[in-house]
């Protein structure tokens, strides 16, 4: 905590530049596929030019080794395909979907770090990767959402207020980011998810977020 506050205080804005032997390994959960008549991996489904899983390598890069890419064995040619050849960049492939949980633990199996950065390829953050790595594992990266619809407050037939797309802010949600040790992912099933079968039964601490979250694909 004292080491995040510190940075904050005296890198005027300045990204930290981790040592090679600080950075984790860096986990991208890509399976699932986007369309109606004409199907496409929803990890290139394109956002300001790009797509997502480009975004995601992109932001990665500065701060971790070695980057995994988790998807269907169906989805992997097509996402090679739009990278081409990138340094430091590995498949970890599914027959059958294992889950965001089973994807996660078979990941793990292509690298030695001891510590990953696991996130949702449909998440889109500015989150200080920086901060978050010396906030330290276990960690769920949370934020404030905002709804998609006005809400209002009613008496009778009478909107008293309205309010739209509001921010909840006394809510935090899950942004699909987390900071893990091998230790806990090791506990994890080899087919489940992470939302229904990891978060309930597992200690774990929240990394706040206060910029900007986006979500696609859902």
């Amino acid at each position: 905590m004292m080491r995040r506050i510190k940075k904050l205080l005296l890198s005027e804005g300045t990204p930290r530049q981790l040592d090679s032997s600080d950075k984790p390994d860096a986990i991208i959960l890509s399976a699932g596929m986007l369309g109606h008549k004409n199907f496409f991996p929803k990890a290139l489904l394109e956002y300001g030019g790009k797509t997502l899983i480009e975004h995601q390598i992109n932001w990665l890069k500065p701060y971790v080794r070695k980057i995994i890419i988790a998807c269907h064995n169906t989805e992997k040619n097509e996402i090679a395909k739009s990278l081409g050849k990138l340094q430091n960049v590995d498949f970890s492939t599914e027959i059958e979907l294992l889950g965001t949980a089973g994807a996660t633990k078979r990941a793990t199996e292509k690298s030695k770090s001891n510590n990953f950065i696991v996130l949702n390829v449909d998440d889109l953050t500015d989150i200080d990767l920086n901060a978050l790595i010396d906030w330290g594992p276990d960690s769920m990266c949370v934020a404030n959402p905002r709804l998609n619809y006005g809400i209002m407050e009613t008496e009778g037939q009478d909107i008293r207020r309205y309010r739209e797309k509001p921010i909840l802010r006394d809510v935090w949600a899950n942004c699909g980011i987390y900071f893990l040790s091998r230790k806990t992912i090791d506990k994890m099933p080899e087919n489940g998810s992470l939302e229904h079968d990891v978060w309930p039964y597992t200690k774990i601490k929240a990394f706040r977020h206060f910029g900007m979250w986006k979500t696609f694909g859902k």
